[in-house]
């Protein structure tokens, strides 16, 4: 005869979760089984995991989106500072570029910022988002080529307009930024999450609204309080709209395409 016993009052929450997480491998194991007997027309691990991680995030995430976006962005900052002042000491307050004297710190100051505010965001980002987006290795290396992008486009720009000082232009350009540094990004979450171009428009939307701080304030450190915290308030809107929309997967026509 069997015989059962329930566990104690105070132990059920951690019974259950063991449970839960064992019959999660459980499944897993038996798809693999499964798909090694039948020729791979039934479910895979891949599909498995998939559909484990399906799973919305909590409401503290968006607070910790924003609030950890903003201290990279910040961190970045004084790094960089850090960084033009090493060069300084060593190649001095001045540089020729293009027959011209520039100022060291003018001139190179946003060549050291982006990839540092690429490289700090997207670690950031990657450790949060991982936990519901499966498959995002590419997070990090996406997120820094997204904020060397901008120079690329910058100089296109720059050959082909004018672009003058008023309010305007200062906003389609920071609009524009904010496309272009998501388009990585956005290649990493088409394939994983359904609707990812609103990535884009979110991101590129926050850079905007950045531009906006031109009719109040040019000085420094209003822009980086607007580019450090902005753009997260608009990507964690993004990440409340794409978390709950994770692919759904057709596993008959899946199982079909890997026998065809």
């Amino acid at each position: 005869m069997w015989e059962f016993k329930l566990p104690a009052h105070g132990a059920k929450s951690h019974e259950l979760g063991r449970c839960s997480t064992g019959l999660v491998h459980c499944m897993i194991e038996v798809g693999l089984l499964s798909s090694k007997l039948l020729g791979g027309h039934s479910f895979t691990k891949e599909v498995l995991t998939m559909n484990a991680m399906d799973k919305s995030p909590r409401r503290l995430f968006y607070l910790e989106w924003i609030v950890l976006n903003a201290i990279a962005v910040g961190i970045a900052w004084y790094v960089a500072w850090a960084l033009i002042s090493l060069i300084e000491s060593v190649i001095g307050g001045t540089i020729q570029v293009g027959g011209q004297v520039r100022i060291t710190e003018d001139f190179l100051f946003l060549y050291v910022l982006f990839p540092i505010i690429g490289l700090s965001t997207g670690i950031i980002q990657f450790i949060l988002l991982r936990r519901y987006v499966p498959r995002l290795a590419g997070w990090i290396a996406a997120t820094f080529l997204g904020w060397l992008l901008p120079f690329v486009i910058g100089f296109i720009v720059t050959r082909l307009f004018v672009p003058g000082n008023s309010t305007l232009w200062i906003v389609l350009g920071m609009l524009l930024v904010g496309t272009t540094i998501a388009l990585p990004q956005w290649w990493v979450l088409r394939q994983r999450v359904l609707r990812a171009s609103w990535w884009v428009l979110a991101h590129g939307l926050g850079w905007g609204l950045v531009g906006l701080l031109n009719l109040v304030s040019s000085e420094p450190f209003p822009v980086l309080m607007g580019i450090a915290v902005v753009p997260a308030i608009g990507t964690s809107i993004a990440c409340w709209q794409l978390l709950g929309r994770l692919p759904e997967y057709d596993l008959d026509a899946h199982a079909s395409s890997r026998g065809a």
